[in-house]
């Protein structure tokens, strides 16, 4: 086991102070602790003060000297600090949100009235809102309008009354900074059908698609 000394020393400052002994040599001057006890040689002797030579054992009076004691301890016994205890909390940034992009298609239509390629005050309201959607998309890839009419009337006729009804929503859009990318006109070919028979006032309308690609944060 390693062990841990302490040594304990002592210092002691020596004067110079005229002295008598009490031996058979008489009359000595001695050297002397600052405590007034006589110096000692390493054989127990009195140290003279004027020329350092020995004299005997009873010239002076003996002076003790106690014995030091060495303290000695094993390291493990000795108090030991404790360790303060240090918590390391690691900071971990989040990842980087990955953008993509997605393609996504509005789908609306507008209705007309009977012969006519006049915009309703509904039919407004529905293309101003398409006209939003499209601003928070990251870029337009398309914009198709296609026109249609009812079975009423000649064929031809409802040819050119669907071409004006394309041109009606084209022409809206457009001044509000959408234009259309392509137009359709359908005429009479493609009738609204329900249990049947035809529905003439879902027939007469104009359908506006946009098709954008947006940003998709993964």
């Amino acid at each position: 086991m390693k062990l841990n000394k302490t040594v304990l020393g002592l210092t002691m400052a020596l004067i110079v102070s005229p002295s008598w002994g009490h031996g058979e040599h008489g009359t000595n001057t001695v050297w002397r602790s600052g405590n007034g006890t006589a110096v000692l040689s390493g054989n127990g002797e009195c140290v003279l003060a004027k020329d350092f030579a020995s004299l005997d054992g009873h010239s002076c009076h003996a002076v003790k000297v106690e014995e030091v004691a060495v303290i000695e301890a094993p390291i493990d016994e000795l108090p030991v600090a404790e360790a303060p205890v240090i918590t390391i909390v690691e900071k971990v940034e989040p990842a980087a949100a990955e953008i993509v992009y997605a393609v996504e298609t509005h789908h609306n239509i507008v209705h007309f009235d009977s012969d006519s390629s006049a915009l309703t005050m509904q039919a407004k309201l529905t293309l101003k809102e398409m006209i939003e959607a499209s601003r928070n998309a990251w870029q337009i890839l398309a914009v198709q309008v296609i026109g249609h009419a009812d079975t009423s009337g000649e064929t031809e006729y409802n040819m050119v009354l669907s071409e004006q009804r394309v041109a009606t929503v084209a022409n809206y859009i457009a001044a509000r900074g959408l234009r259309s990318t392509s137009n359709f006109a359908q005429g009479e070919a493609l009738p609204v059908i329900e249990n049947g028979e035809e529905n003439k006032a879902a027939s007469r309308r104009a359908e506006l698609k946009i098709k954008v690609q947006v940003k998709v944060m993964n």
